[in-house]
């Protein structure tokens, strides 16, 4: 629909600043109704570029915060949707703990699905888990596959070791 209040500036930019020292101290809020929503939109910027994309959240000394208290599917979701070379990007620029990116569910799991490879390089991973643990390959292919467990060292200097740690049995099967 039509604005009914609307800022233009041909030549410049549009600044919106507020020197007060509280919360919300600038607050944009749509309140018309069910099917009202709030858009954001650069109808020409292009640059993907850190510190000057085209649409940019920035915070000097605090954090920025998404959240979303509706009891939906999807409630938060972050899409990319421009063509075939596409990529979403969560990026820790200066952490060092091993929490840097950290990703959390209070009450339920984290489940990722990937529609070719899903890839994980780190200097040292660790898979933990309190119940009963699957590292399962279920291929549906007209050639075999291969799932490889391997400890390599490419320093020549030392080896690299293969530790299984069990209290129980450790059983290995075949079905050839």
């Amino acid at each position: 629909g039509a604005a009914s209040v609307q800022l233009i500036s041909d030549d410049g930019g549009i600044g919106v600043r507020s020197g007060a020292n509280l919360a919300n101290a600038v607050n944009i809020t749509v309140d018309g109704g069910t099917t009202s929503s709030m858009t954001l939109f650069n109808d020409t910027g292009t640059s993907v570029t850190e510190g000057s994309a085209s649409i940019q959240l920035l915070s000097d000394v605090g954090g920025i915060g998404i959240k979303s208290t509706a009891n939906l599917a999807n409630a938060i979701l972050l899409t990319a949707d421009g063509g075939t070379s596409e990529t979403i990007t969560i990026h820790s620029d200066q952490g060092t703990s091993a929490s840097s990116i950290a990703l959390t569910s209070d009450a339920g799991g984290v489940d990722v699905n990937a529609g070719t490879s899903f890839t994980v390089d780190a200097a040292t991973m660790s898979l933990d888990s309190t119940d009963t643990t699957n590292l399962t390959m279920t291929a549906n292919a007209a050639s075999t596959k291969t799932m490889t467990i391997a400890a390599t060292n490419s320093n020549g200097s030392n080896v690299a070791d293969l530790l299984l740690d069990v209290e129980g049995q450790v059983f290995v099967k075949s079905d050839d």
